[in-house]
C-alpha cells in the first residue's frame, strides 16, 4: 500500500493551550567529534505543538542551543546534506548533553536527561537497515523520471518494513515514552484501526495528554467513521465531466469507493482487476466511484483514467494545502484514508461493510457472497 505523505498538523486542543503556558527554558550543548566548523540544523516540536527550526554553529566540534519548549520536545540535528540520516531524540527543559561523531550523526546520544531511554538502540537499529538498501535508497533519490522512482520504491518494501519494525520494537518496549506518541503519529497508514487503538490505550495518561496523542485519538476517530458498521460519510464533488456527483444519490446500490491516484503503483498495478469485476457486477447494480489524490494535479487524474480507460465515475478528494485538518470538502478525511488503495464498499442503505487494501481477495469474496456467485 502506499502512504499518503501529507504534513501531519498537531490538534490546538486545550491540552495543547495548557502546555503553551508552561514553557521553560533549555540548553543543549553539544559536541561533535571530526565535525568541521560550520553549521548543522535543528528542528523540534513540543508536546504542545510548537515547532522551531534553527541553525547550529559548531566551532571546535563544541555548539550550544538555548531555547524554551513547553514540556518534552522531539528533536532532530542533522547535517547540510538532508540525505544523511539525522539524529533523533527527546530535548527537556533544563540542560543536557549531546554528543556524535560527525560521520554518525544518527547514534548521537543525549545526557542529562531521563527521556531517552531505549533511542540509541532503536537509531542503531535503523541504522544497520539503512546500511543494507544504501544503493537503493541512492538510485532512488537519483533518478529524475517519477514512475521509474516510484517503481524502486516499491522493491524498497522491505526497507520500509524494517523501519516499521524498528518503531513498532520500541512502541512496545516504551510504551509510554513521549518518542512513541510522536513516532506513532506516522504509522497510522500501516496499522489496523485496532493494532493503533491498543499503543495508544498503552500511552498513559500523561502521554495522552500531548498534542502528539491528540493526533493520535482524532485519527483513531475518523478511521472509525470509514470502517465497516459505520454510517458513510456522504459528499458532493464535481466528477471528471465537471458535473456534481453526489454519494446519497447511490441510496438503494451497493457501491464502492475507490481511494486511488495516478501516482500510485499499486493502484494502477490493481485496476485491470477491479474492471473485471465492474464488468461482473454493474450489470447487477454494483457502482464504483473512484476517489482520485490528484487535486494539485488534474492532468495527471485525467490522463490516468483515460489511459486505464476506467468506465466508472470519478472525483478527487478535494485536497486543500491551506486546510489540512478539518477540511469538510476532503473526502479522504472524512473516510480516515492514509495510504492508497484503500477501498470502501458500502451498502444499500448507506453503511459501511467493509474496508479493504491492495490485496483484492476480501473483496472479491464479499461481492460472491452479495451477488451469489
Amino acid at each position: 500500500m502506499k502512504k499518503i505523505t501529507t504534513t501531519i498538523i498537531g490538534c490546538l486542543a486545550l491540552t495543547a493551550f495548557a502546555y503553551a503556558q508552561q514553557k521553560k527554558p533549555f540548553v543543549l550543548n553539544g559536541t561533535v567529534t571530526g565535525q568541521p566548523d560550520g553549521k548543522l540544523y535543528i528542528s523540534y516540536e513540543d508536546v504542545a505543538d510548537n515547532r522551531k527550526f534553527d541553525s547550529l554553529t559548531v566551532k571546535n566540534g563544541s555548539f550550544t542551543l538555548k531555547g524554551e519548549i513547553a514540556g518534552a520536545a522531539v528533536a532532530y540535528v542533522r547535517s547540510a546534506n538532508r540525505e544523511d540520516s539525522p539524529a533523533t531524540f527527546v530535548l527537556m527543559p533544563g540542560t543536557q548533553q549531546f554528543t556524535a561523531a560527525g560521520d554518525k550523526l544518527s547514534l548521537g546520544i543525549v545526557t542529562g536527561n531521563n527521556a531517552n531511554e531505549g533511542v540509541l538502540e532503536l537509531q542503531q537499529e535503523k541504522a544497520s537497515i539503512q546500511q543494507k538498501y544504501q544503493s537503493k535508497l541512492d538510485s532512488m533519490r537519483n533518478e529524475k523520471d517519477h514512475e521509474a522512482a516510484a517503481a524502486i520504491r516499491e522493491r524498497l518494501a522491505p526497507f520500509f518494513e524494517g523501519n516499521d519494525q524498528a518503531d513498532y520494537h520500541y512502541f512496545r518496549k516504551y510504551p509510554t515514552s513521549v518518542l512513541t506518541a510522536y513516532l506513532l503519529r506516522f504509522h497510522v497508514a500501516d496499522l489496523s484501526l485496532e493494532a493503533l487503538q491498543g499503543y495508544y490505550d498503552k500511552l498513559g495518561a500523561t502521554t495522552q495528554k500531548t498534542s502528539f496523542a491528540q493526533y493520535i485519538a482524532d485519527e483513531i476517530k475518523q478511521l472509525r467513521q470509514g470502517s465497516p458498521g459505520s454510517t458513510a460519510a456522504d459528499f458532493t464533488a464535481k466528477d471528471i465531466a465537471g458535473k456534481d456527483l453526489s454519494l446519497h444519490d447511490y441510496k438503494g446500490k451497493y457501491v464502492l469507493l475507490d481511494f486511488w491516484a495516478s501516482w500510485c503503483v499499486p493502484c494502477r498495478k490493481g485496476n485491470p482487476h477491479l474492471k473485471t469485476l465492474y464488468s461482473r457486477y454493474q450489470p447487477k447494480g454494483w457502482e464504483i466511484i473512484g476517489i482520485a489524490d490528484d487535486d494539485r494535479n488534474e492532468n495527471a487524474w485525467k490522463t490516468a483514467v483515460a489511459k486505464d480507460d476506467l468506465p466508472w465515475k470519478h472525483v478527487r478528494r478535494g485536497l486543500d494545502m491551506s486546510r489540512l485538518k478539518n477540511n469538510p470538502k476532503d473526502i479522504s478525511l472524512k473516510y480516515g484514508i492514509h495510504s492508497l488503495p484503500t477501498k470502501i464498499l458500502i451498502n444499500p442503505e448507506g453503511v459501511i461493510i467493509g474496508r479493504y487494501g491492495s490485496e483484492g481477495d476480501e473483496l472479491d469474496k464479499k461481492l460472491k457472497e452479495i451477488y451469489g456467485e
